[in-house]
């Protein structure tokens, strides 16, 4: 028996950036889940029928996450099989440009580069396109909730205390027929609430270094 495809909910985020030329749109992101712990992702490979035990999967799980930061530490790209490859990528620090050869003399590194961050890069084989743009068809994407932040008071050091609210889709919708008492245009949304965390950068795009995947 096929197992049924678990949805990707998509949620819609206003822009409210007042001098944006895409003041007022509605974006696109993920509506993201609790994180799966570590022994959690054992659990769920050996519950899709791993020949091994859910303390053996998850040693070598361990292995890995101390592994692969020691390898990168090092320079060295690691590629998990079709998954794709992780790598180091170099973040520039403020003013850290080197002007010219001369004042490459006893330069110390730590002086120009602010950070070392780990990338990935989907595996982009004819066979295991994990790209983005490929990607997308793997998941079964659907419509659930209109993304909001309001301000519900301050902290203690006087700082606005914000909360996110999810409104379902189908709802809002609902709402603007009987406001304006016409159909809106952009075709027939529907989803709801999950009740999931959801994050991400509005609009999507690759990670720098991974020429747009990810």
């Amino acid at each position: 028996m096929a197992q049924e495809r678990i949805a990707l909910g998509i949620n819609l985020r206003k822009n409210k950036i007042e001098n944006a030329s895409s003041f007022g749109k509605y974006y696109p992101e993920v509506d993201l889940q609790k994180t799966l712990s570590l022994r959690g992702f054992a659990e769920h490979m050996t519950a899709h029928g791993a020949k091994y035990k859910r303390t053996e999967v998850e040693g070598v799980l361990n292995q890995i996450v101390e592994c692969l930061p020691e390898l990168l530490a090092q320079g060295i790209p690691v590629q998990l099989g079709t998954l794709g490859t992780f790598y180091p990528t170099a973040e520039v620090a403020k003013n850290g440009a080197v002007l010219n050869i001369g004042a490459m003399r006893g330069l110390n590194p730590n002086d120009i580069i602010k950070g070392i961050h780990i990338r990935f890069r989907p595996d982009q084989t004819k066979l295991d396109n994990l790209c983005a743009p490929t990607f997308k068809y793997a998941c079964q994407l659907e419509l659930r909730n209109i993304v909001d932040t309001v301000e519900v008071g301050v902290d203690s050091h006087g700082n606005p205390k914000k909360m996110q609210t999810l409104k379902p889709i189908a709802t809002a919708v609902a709402e603007w027929e009987e406001e304006h008492g016409e159909t809106p245009t952009g075709g027939d949304n529907n989803g709801g609430n999950t009740g999931g965390n959801t994050g991400g950068n509005t609009g999507g795009g690759g990670l720098p270094g991974s020429g747009g995947e990810g």
